[in-house]
């Protein structure tokens, strides 16, 4: 089983809506973190088990009220990016941008460029 990890920037998206949600609801704040330590564990056990994303390699994991983007990197499972469910597809996170704009230079068009979440 692969193990499960958080990119830099998923973290700190995470970290910071934790925050915001125990300043109004500290129990709902541990429910959310109790839920990504199952999901992360599902996915350790399914890295498969969700539908493909927008870009090749990803996947999308819907953990209502939020959206996890995984892929597999370095023999792991990295959640690359996490937006709240009300948002549009963020179709390329930042750290997966870098990775894209040498591929191609042509499909600049489906890059994430900022905006709702500046955690990506």
């Amino acid at each position: 089983m692969p193990p499960v990890r958080l990119s830099k920037s998923a973290e700190r998206w995470f970290l910071n809506k934790v925050v915001e949600l125990s300043e109004v609801n500290p129990a709902a704040a541990r429910s959310l973190i109790e839920r990504l330590e199952r999901q992360k564990d599902l996915l350790s056990s399914f890295p498969q088990m969700t539908e493909k994303g927008v870009l090749e390699g990803t996947r999308k994991v819907s953990m209502p009220p939020l959206v996890l983007t995984i892929r597999a990197r370095d023999g792991m499972v990295e959640i690359a990016a996490i937006r709240d469910a009300r948002q549009k597809d963020a179709y390329t996170p930042a750290e997966l941008a870098a990775d894209y704009d040498n591929d191609d230079d042509e499909d600049n068009e489906d890059t994430y460029s900022g905006g709702a979440n500046p955690g990506l």
